[in-house]
Formats: C-alpha cells, structure tokens, sequence
C-alpha cells in the first residue's frame, strides 16, 4: 500500500500546471522539427560542445545548489512546526530525495567528464568531433534538458507537497502500516506468556554500546536455538525502540549444558540486536505512533494553535490501532515463538493506545473538537475490537478520559474553557461510545467494567442535566 500509493503520488503530479507548459514546448519542438526537416541529434563542432557543456553543467550545478538551500529552509521551518523526527525522513527514509540528489550531482560529474576526458582527447588541431564521440555527447546535453525541464518541477511540486500535514501525517501511517503488516506475520506464531521463564543457569548478554534497540533479527536467533542444542531458551530484554545503556542486558541465554566457546557465542547473539543513534520504522510501529503523536501535540500548543492538524493525526491514529487489532498483536507485551525456545519483548496492546491517547488528551482536553474527535476515534475502533483483551484496554482508556472529563467538569476547570452547548456534546458523545463498548461486549458475551461503565454513564446524564439547567437558567 505504501508503495502503491508513492507510485501513484509521484504520477499524478505530472498533471500540475508547470508541467502542462513543458508539454506545449516539448509539442511545439517536434512539430518545429519535423515541418523543417532536421535532425534530433545536434551537431556542432568542438567549440561548440565545450561551450554547451559549460553552460548546462554550470546551470544545472546552480540550480541544485539553489534548489536544495531553499528545500532544508523548508524542512526546517516544517520540522519546526510539525516535529524534529519529519526532517530525518525527508533526507535520509525517503528514496526520492536521495536518488533526485544523486541524478543532479551525478549528472554535472558526468558533463565535466566528457569536457575534461572525452572532449580533451580530440587534437588541438582539430575541430570536427568525431562522430563515435557524438551520441555519447548528445547523451549528457539532452540529459541536462531532461533534469532541468522535468525530473527539477517534479522535485520542486513533490517537495511542496510533502511538507504538507496532511502528506506528512499520511506518510507515516503508511510507514507505520507497512510495519504492522509485517509484524502480523511474526505475531501469528507467537503465544503470550504472563511470567518471563526461570533457569537456573542464566547467562546475560550485555550491551557493548548505548543508543536505540533499532530492529532484532529473530530468524537469526531461531536458528541460533536450533545449532546449539545446549540452549533451553533465549529471552530478550527490551522491546524494538528501547534505549539502551551501555553494559546493561539486552538479552538472556539459558543453558543445560556447557558451551565450549561462550564468548563466541554471546558475540553471535549480542550481533542479532540492532543498536544505533536513531529509532526507526523497522519492528517499530511505536516509532510511527510517536511522530503522530508528537505533531498533534506541537499543532495543540499555543505557539501552533493548529487543531485541525491534532485532529488529523487523531484520524490516523485510530486508523492504526484498527489495523493492529485486525493483524492480531499480542496484548501483553512478553510472549513466546510457538514450537521454539525463542522468547520475545513486544509492544503490549495496552502501551499502543495509551501513547496514542493520553498525551493528546491531557494537552487537548481544553479545546472541544479535539476532546470530542479523541473520544468518537475510539469509539469507531472499538467494533474491531475482536478479542476481550483489547476491548478492555479501549474500555479503560474511555473510563479514564470520560472519569477525568466529568471530574475537571464537576471542579468547574471546564466552565470557562467550553460553552455549555460544547460541554454537553462531549458529554454526549462519551455516552454514545459507552453504548458502543456494552454493544461490543454482549458481541464477545463478556459482562466486565460494567459497574464502572454504569457509574461513567450515571455520572454523564447527571452532568447533561444540569447543563441544561444552567441552560435554561440563562434563558430565564
């Protein structure tokens, strides 16, 4: 899907309007061309190759300078408003970037080559080009044409679109997606375990540097399992994303009988575990809820004053955690390869929608539209909520958020924030999402939280009634 979709972006714009000018000139030219009868291929003399090269390598070299100081300014002021996280993808996670940069440096290499190489190996005496030189010549003319007429507006409309929120936002679902995906094939063989395992001969395999545990190769460690016989299990530690200390434990090894090199095998172990300076998306999906998270609440701030952006973001947040639910992640963080004796530190279920929601809710809860679209996003995933586990984690997520609203409202933290019209819709909506979670749990013939679900539920019409007293008090 991420794929598609960047296929289908960059396609379609061709259509914007600074390319229709370049079709009109490319039209014009070969109808010039052929009325008159000439030929595509040019033919000049030496001279005249040199002075082309000059001025098109020159102005293509110009151009790159000038259009890549204008695109970090860009970034930066992007990065500034949206999240510090954004500028790393634009340079180093997005292939477009990258190869654009290298075609355009690229390309001026190749020109100052064939002037100094292939053009200085003609004789000074002479000044016809011979004609094995001239297709290889017309080569890198025509090629600075193409760069500067079509693949610099493609970058320059690509790059205004892709500081966009809603392209930023949208990227990083489709990053964050992508990952679930994959890891939907991992957490088909995994069973969740409630204790971590006991040995009683447990070795640890330290850190030998610090940074981000970016990616973990479990093949690896499978087959690890499988060539050694002397391993009863190996746990891992911390989960993808974690920081890690130098010299602390990123994972155990138990063993039931002696190795003859453990050192060597500690290095093979300690290798499946990448660390680095950066997390990433890979085995990361906590990554990708970061960077939504960390954009809705920059647009929340006062500096930013940007709800609609947090609101955005608030969309594509529910529209992961569906997708998690659907792929079946486990819903405790600590399970087991089945069949294996590989043990693994997961992203529990429980983590995912807390670092989703309650940031974005203890910032936002003053302005009514992003309170109310948190709420009726939960609300619309919890239909896809198709194991009781992850219904429970949604339920507790509403009863804090729903809890806390009707106590801040109660303290009168709220009266002065919201209009009581506003008060009452919030209100209004947490009922509706209550109705959807006792709808949910009759599905799955679960009867729990339904204490707390009525004390929520009691607590809401209490405060809608006397919202429309004070309603109707002010009407009197």
């Amino acid at each position: 899907l991420k794929n598609k979709e960047a296929f289908k972006d960059a396609i379609g714009l061709f259509k914007a309007n600074s390319f229709k000018v370049i079709y009109i000139v490319l039209i014009f030219t070969v109808v010039l061309t052929f009325t008159t009868k000439a030929d595509f291929l040019i033919k000049t003399d030496k001279a005249g190759y040199i002075d082309a090269l000059n001025l098109l390598s020159s102005l293509l070299a110009s151009i790159v300078a000038t259009v890549y100081s204008i695109t970090i300014v860009a970034l930066q002021l992007a990065s500034t408003q949206f999240s510090p996280r954004i500028l790393r993808y634009f340079l180093s996670n997005n292939p477009y970037t990258q190869i654009t940069l290298g075609i355009f440096l690229g390309w001026v290499v190749y020109c100052l080559l064939l002037k100094f190489w292939l053009i200085d190996a003609i004789p000074p005496e002479q000044s016809a080009v011979p004609d094995s030189m001239k297709p290889i010549l017309n080569l890198g003319i025509y090629g600075c044409i193409c760069l500067i007429g079509i693949i610099l507006p493609h970058f320059i409309v690509t790059i205004a679109e892709s500081i966009n929120a809603a392209s930023i936002t949208r990227k990083i679902t489709l990053h964050t997606l992508h990952e679930v995906q994959i890891a939907q094939k991992t957490w088909q063989h995994q069973e969740e375990i409630t204790e971590r395992p006991l040995h009683t001969n447990k070795i640890a395999i330290k850190s030998e540097t610090f940074g981000y545990l970016r990616s973990l190769n479990i093949e690896k460690l499978r087959k690890i399992t499988q060539q050694y016989p002397q391993i009863d299990f190996i746990e891992q530690v911390n989960d993808v994303g974690s920081f890690i200390q130098k010299d602390s434990e990123i994972a155990y090894i138990a063993l039931n009988a002696t190795v003859t090199n453990v050192k060597h095998l500690e290095d093979y172990i300690r290798k499946q575990f990448d660390i680095g300076k950066f997390r990433s998306y890979r085995q990361d999906i906590h990554f990708g809820l970061r960077q939504l998270v960390d954009i809705a609440l920059k647009a929340i701030s006062p500096a930013v004053n940007d709800p609609t952006t947090a609101i955005n973001c608030l969309d594509y947040l529910g529209e992961i955690i569906r997708e998690i639910m659907q792929a079946g992640m486990p819903s405790i963080g600590f399970t087991k390869w089945k069949g294996e004796k590989v043990y693994l530190n997961e992203a529990s279920f429980d983590r995912v929608v807390n670092q989703a929601f309650d940031q974005i809710y203890h910032y936002g809860k003053n302005d009514f539209a992003v309170t109310a679209r948190l709420i009726d996003t939960i609300r619309k995933v919890i239909p896809f909520a198709s194991k009781s586990d992850y219904l429970d984690v949604l339920t507790d997520e509403i009863l804090e958020i729903g809890l806390d609203f009707a106590y801040q409202y109660q303290n009168g933290n709220l009266k002065n924030v919201h209009s009581q019209e506003q008060l009452m819709r919030i209100f209004k909506v947490i009922l509706k999402t209550i109705q959807t979670i006792e709808e949910q749990y009759e599905q799955l013939k679960d009867n729990r939280h339904k204490d707390k679900l009525r004390l929520l539920k009691s607590k809401c019409l209490n405060n809608i009634e006397e919202i429309k007293k004070v309603k109707e008090d002010i009407i009197v």
